[in-house]
């Protein structure tokens, strides 16, 4: 994983880019009556909690309460992380964990998360966005109509960690984020070159 840009965020602004990438999820995934918060506290009867991200949604006539920890860090994360995550689950009643992390997971993480059903999501640096390139000067050009996918491009991407078969899965930037992107760089590439470029609105729903 390369995560020279993710590693250089301020612990906030971290925990701020996971609450886009989930709020991202969410408009894909068209969540009913979606709210998520930064940084909420939470007292129960045996304590008072801090989350990094909280959010809900309704499934089913029911408020789903969904807890995420963001964990910036350069090490695998531990089966004791995913435990901890799990206890505040049964302490404040929510129904679903996430761990967003900078690094990968410890099988022990991988095993816990899966038995009890908690997401585990990377975060890493998006190298296409942050890899300069282009013509001659090896520098992207800001101007050229062709490049525009890229430089709008968000400088991260996130994947759910699959707990049965270990291979990740991209949900940021997600299928309309990257469509809508082709759709304005399109727009500006027939613009620049008098070209009638079209593309097919079923392209999103492709895998």
């Amino acid at each position: 994983m390369r995560n020279d840009y993710v590693l250089s965020l301020t612990p906030t602004e971290f925990e701020k880019y996971c609450y886009k990438i989930l709020k991202g999820y969410a408009e894909e995934e068209s969540l009913k009556d979606f709210t998520t918060t930064h940084n909420k506290k939470i007292e129960t009867y045996d304590g008072k909690y801090q989350i990094d991200v909280y959010a809900e949604f309704t499934a089913l006539n029911s408020k789903i309460k969904v807890l995420c920890e963001c964990k910036q860090y350069t090490s695998s994360i531990k089966r004791e992380t995913v435990t901890a995550l799990h206890n505040k689950l049964n302490s404040i009643g929510a129904n679903k964990g996430i761990i967003f992390s900078t690094s990968d997971f410890q099988s022990g993480a991988i095993q816990y998360a899966k038995a009890h059903g908690i997401a585990l999501i990377t975060v890493e640096d998006n190298t296409l966005k942050n890899h300069s390139f282009s013509n001659e000067s090896g520098i992207l050009d800001e101007n050229d109509p062709c490049t525009y996918g890229i430089r709008h491009m968000p400088p991260v991407i996130a994947s759910i960690v699959s707990t049965e078969t270990g291979t990740p899965q991209r949900i940021y930037p997600t299928k309309t984020m990257l469509y809508n992107l082709l759709l304005e760089q399109t727009k500006r590439v027939n613009e620049a070159y008098g070209l009638n470029i079209k593309i097919d609105n079923t392209i999103k729903e492709k895998e």
